[in-house]
């Protein structure tokens, strides 16, 4: 038996190597194309080159190594079904489930290497990559601006935009915070963002917007004031390429445990938000109600004290109003958390799934080619990576757990192997399911006649 375990594996390893060459070249080609342009604007030198397609590589191969199983598995056992390998297996009482078990160790090796791949070298080279393309892109910050993300590069400053445009450096529906006076935030509908003439300072022309000074001796008192046009000017920030050696992590940049510790400092930042609003909502109906204490009972006697009270209590209106969102934001920022916290083990477990239905398809398939094994893995694979994205975004908007959206597509994709094993056990191919399919044909239409 331990010689047929390394005949099936060996049979598995070239294959598997030949399809992760294969599918990170198409990766490589698709980021290639991506960065080409700013490649040859910026002049970058041959060894910049090669670092920044390194640090690329390790989301390359997080992604490649589950296909290059699904590949590896199909072309082995089809080519053992096309030579009557596993047929001579069962005729000396080698059944295929017993086949199957050196592949799945093999795919569970495989899913622990990648679990640790994930967690400890993928998102330090996530924030290595980060950081230089963000020094490379720095001649025109529009292009290190990404939608919808707030950017922490900028001493004293976090800047979040809706919409970019590359070619016009316009920008819109923007955030500025001043990190350096956590007090204030600048709220913008559009505007432009540019270096000056001697490439020194950034300058963010800013119009139809809004700024919140919060009193630092008084939490819940603020100052708003409205502009049709301001200009904000940050110093220090230099066209020229300089290497960033520090920054701050986004969450595909952290491992398990970072992002534990980020959801456990927003869960206490959450929890002080709702009990900074309960007392405002107290505070509101006592003015109201004129009365000192607010106890629950009398709550619950008073005609929808909290409708009335906050109708009447404009300002205390508007400060829940920016709680609320506030507290909306920390319950997105904790599910974007669990959510790639989940997917650090549900990809590396899809080496399971995919060895799962590979092994019964390649033998029902009866052909071990290596178009077949492309064409087969790439269309599971986009049915995995519909499911995994589109349970990401249920996630997101908190209609799916974290843990349900990142693992369904692995129990879809195994659920079909093991329907596919069964049928293989039982004797049928696809070969016999097409050749009963013509004789009840043929037998209709002799019925008929």
């Amino acid at each position: 038996m331990k010689i047929l375990s390394r005949y099936l594996l060996r049979e598995s390893i070239g294959p598997f190597f030949f399809g992760l060459a294969i599918i990170t070249l198409v990766l490589i080609m698709d980021f290639l194309v991506d960065i080409m342009n700013l490649i040859i604007n910026k002049g970058l030198d041959i060894y910049t080159v090669v670092e920044l397609f390194g640090l690329n590589l390790a989301w390359m191969l997080a992604l490649a190594v589950p296909m290059a199983v699904l590949v590896a598995v199909l072309m082995a056992f089809g080519r053992l079904s096309s030579d009557n390998e596993i047929t001579a297996c069962k005729a000396c009482g080698i059944s295929f489930n017993r086949l199957l078990l050196p592949v799945l160790g093999g795919a569970l090796v495989l899913t622990l290497l990648m679990i640790w791949f994930n967690d400890r070298v993928l998102p330090e080279s996530n924030h290595k990559a980060r950081m230089l393309l963000t020094d490379i892109t720095r001649k025109k910050p529009t292009w290190s601006l990404e939608e919808n993300i707030f950017l922490d590069r900028f001493e004293g400053y976090s800047i979040r935009v809706r919409t970019v445009s590359r070619k016009t450096s316009e920008i819109s529906d923007v955030v500025v915070i001043q990190t350096a006076n956590a007090q204030r935030v600048i709220t913008s509908r559009h505007g432009k963002m540019f270096f000056s003439a001697d490439n020194s300072t950034l300058i963010l022309e800013l119009e139809d917007g809004e700024v919140l000074d919060i009193d630092p001796k008084n939490p819940n008192g603020y100052t708003r004031t409205e502009f049709a046009k301001q200009t904000i000017a940050i110093p220090g920030e230099s066209t020229d390429m300089q290497r960033t050696t520090e920054a701050a992590r986004g969450d595909r940049e952290m491992t398990v445990g970072m992002m534990q510790e980020q959801n456990r400092s927003r869960m206490i930042k959450l929890e002080a938000n709702r009990t900074q609003a309960d007392s405002l909502i107290s505070n509101a109906i006592a003015n109201t109600y004129k009365i000192k204490s607010i106890k629950p009972e009398a709550i619950a006697g008073l005609p929808k004290p909290v409708d009335r009270a906050l109708s009447e209590n404009k300002e205390i209106a508007a400060r829940l109003a920016f709680l609320e969102k506030s507290a909306e934001g920390y319950e997105q920022e904790i599910n974007s958390m669990e959510v790639e916290i989940q997917k650090k083990f549900s990809i590396p477990a899809a080496c399971i799934a995919f060895a799962l239905i590979g092994a019964p398809l390649g033998s029902l398939a009866r052909k071990g080619g290596f178009a077949t094994g492309i064409g087969f893995s790439l269309f599971f694979f986009i049915i995995y990576w519909a499911f995994l994205i589109g349970g990401e975004q249920l996630a997101d908007i908190d209609v799916l757990p974290a843990f349900w959206a990142m693992w369904i597509p692995n129990f879809i994709i195994s659920g079909a192997g093991i329907g596919l094993t069964l049928i293989f056990i039982r004797q049928s191919s696809i070969v016999s399911i097409f050749d009963r399919l013509r004789e009840l044909l043929h037998l209709t239409k002799i019925r008929h006649a």
